[in-house]
C-alpha cells in the first residue's frame, strides 16, 4: 500500500442514496440501450436514476412504500408487464408513490396508444427517439408542478388533491 493512501474506506456513503437535493427518477425500460442513454443523459442533469426491466420490477420496488421516486419515464412497449398495466397499477396503489408524475414514451406509437396511456394516468406521452430537450422541459415542470403542490420533500407525503395531473399543467400554464 502507497503511504498516502488512507486505509480507511474513503466512500462511506452508498451510491444509491441521492442527496438531499437531488431528485429521483426510474427510468423503465426492457431495452438495456435505452435505460443506459437516458441514464447518462439524466445524470448529466443532475438527477439521480434507478432503473427497472419491466413493469413487474418497477412495481416490485414502488410496493413497499420505502421507494417515492420523484418522476417515473416508461417505455409502454415491454415483455412482462407493459407500461399501460403498470401505470395504471400505479395510480391505484394507496401509497403516495400513487401521485408520482409519469412520463410514458414508445417508438411504435400511434394516437389509441397515445390517449390510452393518458387514459390511465400518465401525465406526460412522449415518441421515441426522444427529442432530449423536450424531454428535459418536460421533467423538469412534472417536478416543478409537484414541488410546488407537494408538502415538504423531507416527508415525503404528496397532497391528496388534484388527481388529474393534466388538467393542473394546463391551468398552470395559463
Amino acid at each position: 500500500m502507497n503511504s498516502r493512501m488512507s486505509p480507511h474506506t474513503h466512500h462511506s456513503i452508498p451510491l444509491m442514496v441521492p442527496p438531499a437535493n437531488c431528485y429521483t427518477v426510474l427510468v423503465i425500460d426492457d431495452m438495456l440501450p435505452n435505460r443506459i442513454l437516458l441514464g447518462k443523459v439524466l445524470k448529466g442533469a443532475g438527477y439521480a436514476v434507478l432503473e427497472a426491466s419491466n413493469g413487474i420490477e418497477a412495481l416490485e420496488l414502488l410496493r413497499d412504500g420505502s421507494l417515492v421516486p420523484d418522476l417515473i419515464v416508461t417505455d409502454i412497449e415491454m415483455p412482462v408487464m407493459d407500461g399501460i398495466t403498470m401505470i395504471e397499477q400505479i395510480r391505484y396503489l394507496e401509497l403516495p408513490v400513487a401521485k408520482v408524475p409519469i412520463i410514458s414514451a414508445s417508438g411504435n406509437a400511434d394516437e389509441a396508444m397515445r390517449h390510452e396511456a393518458l387514459a390511465v394516468g400518465s401525465d406526460v406521452f412522449l415518441t421515441k427517439p426522444f427529442d432530449l430537450a423536450v424531454l428535459r422541459r418536460e421533467i423538469g415542470a412534472l417536478i416543478k408542478t409537484r414541488r410546488q403542490t407537494a408538502a415538504p420533500r423531507k416527508s415525503s407525503v404528496l397532497p391528496e388533491s388534484g388527481s388529474n395531473r393534466i388538467e393542473e399543467r394546463l391551468r398552470g400554464a395559463g
